[in-house]
């Protein structure tokens, strides 16, 4: 299996947009499992208010834990910094924004459009495409 196809699964299991990214790719890094999902649990539906997509959180993150910080602390802060803009150019690029509430067409905060809003449609639906997506660029940046 690919990064992409991991990020999915892991999304399918019950794991929000965040942790399922951040989960692909924390092992490798050497961040113990349950550590990485509490953290990346409030960065799902954009910290769950539709901002940043949770999917690139946890990209984010999985780029903050790829870089060592032995050493030069400056230089690691720089490189990480770099990786993250290189990263969410790639995203935006393909996708047209880095919000969820962009990527989703709609507001989650919004009760009466939620309850409005058709299944495929729904979070559960339409972010698996942006989980395999920012998986995919990060194992392609990262290797």
């Amino acid at each position: 299996m690919n990064r992409a196809d991991i990020a999915e699964e892991n999304f399918k299991s019950g794991l929000n947009c965040a942790q399922s990214v951040l989960m692909a790719f924390a092992g490798d890094f050497g961040a113990e499992p349950g550590t990485a999902r509490r953290i990346a649990r409030g960065f799902g539906s954009g910290m769950g208010t539709g901002d940043t997509c949770g999917a690139v959180s946890g990209g984010v993150m999985a780029i903050s834990l790829s870089v060592s910080d032995e050493g030069d602390a400056a230089l690691a802060k720089k490189r990480t910094y770099e990786l993250v803009r290189e990263f969410k150019k790639r995203f935006s690029k393909e996708t047209g924004s880095l919000m969820c509430r962009n990527l989703l067409g709609y507001d989650i905060n919004n009760h009466e459009i939620m309850k409005s809003i058709p299944a495929e449609k729904l979070p559960k639906s339409v972010c698996i495409e942006y989980v395999r997506l920012a998986a995919g660029i990060l194992d392609d940046m990262l290797k």
